[in-house]
């Protein structure tokens, strides 16, 4: 028989809940002899980080309720429940640590039924569902913005959100800008959406790309990077376009604003590595991030649009705004 798993790390299927599982992991299994083991939904994403970082994973069915599924989801949501009994039986965990999502609520739930130690980590301002439903099991929950909304008061800390090692990996801008092919006299802009609604943003860049010729951008993409492309290539924007980049440490490196969604995890790193920003809250996903960015816009550390009609007509004003008061903003 082995000594079974120190820690299990349940995380949802976005970047948001995964990233700060991950930097906590990274940080634990270098300062302890602690081991642990990630539970993720399948996520080719995940995957390959997991790989990346050499982390032990298991990969479980999903059970989320919708209205396609409610007459199916009472069984679905209990058979998670057996896998999850008979995971925790097996790795033996003396500690679970879930950082939200729906994915993370059946094995959390069979966790405390079978008396293991229950770590949330709360993200946003707002407590998403997920964290609301499971504080009721929860020995102590991690909350990043001092707002506890409801949780209770006893059992939060304010920990602030943990980032990757190479997210805060100082590089010489330089070099960086040689290895991406960018010249060191122009202002670097980066731009993305995140792991969700990056559309937006991109439209936005778009619509305006004869204003953006005299910058030169760094653009996450997402699911668009072959039009973004074409279209750069077409009006001679300088740039660097990526679907997904494992980089991002070396862009904050040599980025002078930014243009982005207001997840905590890209709120923590703007703010780590001292970019000013145009943070636009994605809307949907119960709207937290609105929530975060009017958090750092209260300290004078960005500029907040929404994503509507009125952005759109003044962005080149809203980007104008961010060049003359980024100093004020770090």
């Amino acid at each position: 028989m082995g000594k079974g798993t120190d820690i299990l790390f349940i995380t949802g299927p976005t970047g948001g809940h995964f990233f700060p599982a991950l930097s906590l992991a990274e940080e634990i299994f270098e300062k302890t002899s602690l081991n642990g083991k990630f539970i993720i939904p399948e996520r080719e994403a995940l995957i390959k980080w997991l790989r990346k970082k050499k982390i032990s994973f298991e990969i479980i069915p999903e059970a989320k309720f919708s209205k396609r599924n409610l007459l199916i989801f009472p069984f679905l949501f209990g058979y998670v429940c057996i896998i999850s009994f008979n995971l925790i039986i097996k790795e033996k965990p003396k500690i679970v640590v879930g950082t939200g999502s729906y994915f993370s609520v059946p094995l959390i739930i069979v966790a405390k039924i079978l008396k293991r130690k229950i770590l949330l980590h709360e993200q946003n301002f707002i407590p998403g569902k997920a964290t609301k439903i499971l504080s009721v099991f929860a020995d102590k929950i991690a909350l990043t913005f001092p707002n506890r909304n409801g949780l209770p008061f006893k059992k939060c800390v304010i920990t602030g959100m943990p980032v990757l090692k190479e997210h805060r990996k100082i590089y010489k801008r330089e070099e960086v800008i040689e290895e991406f092919g960018l010249q060191n006299d122009r202002i670097t802009v980066l731009v993305m959406g995140g792991s969700q609604g990056a559309s937006f943003i991109n439209r936005l860049i778009i619509k305006n790309i004869s204003y953006f010729k005299k910058f030169q951008i760094i653009h996450i993409a997402g699911r668009d990077k072959e039009i973004v492309e074409k279209i750069y290539r077409k009006e001679g924007v300088k740039g660097k376009i990526f679907d997904f980049c494992y980089k991002i440490g070396k862009i904050y490196c040599v980025a002078d604003v930014a243009i982005c969604r207001a997840g905590a995890g890209t709120i923590t790193e703007l703010v780590a590595n001292r970019i000013p920003s145009i943070l636009i809250p994605y809307p949907f996903a119960g709207g937290h991030q609105r929530k975060n960015a009017e958090f750092l816009k209260n300290y004078g550390g960005c500029i907040v649009a929404y994503q509507n009609e009125n952005t759109e007509k003044n962005f080149i004003f809203l980007f104008e705004r961010l060049l003359e008061e980024r100093e004020r903003m770090v």
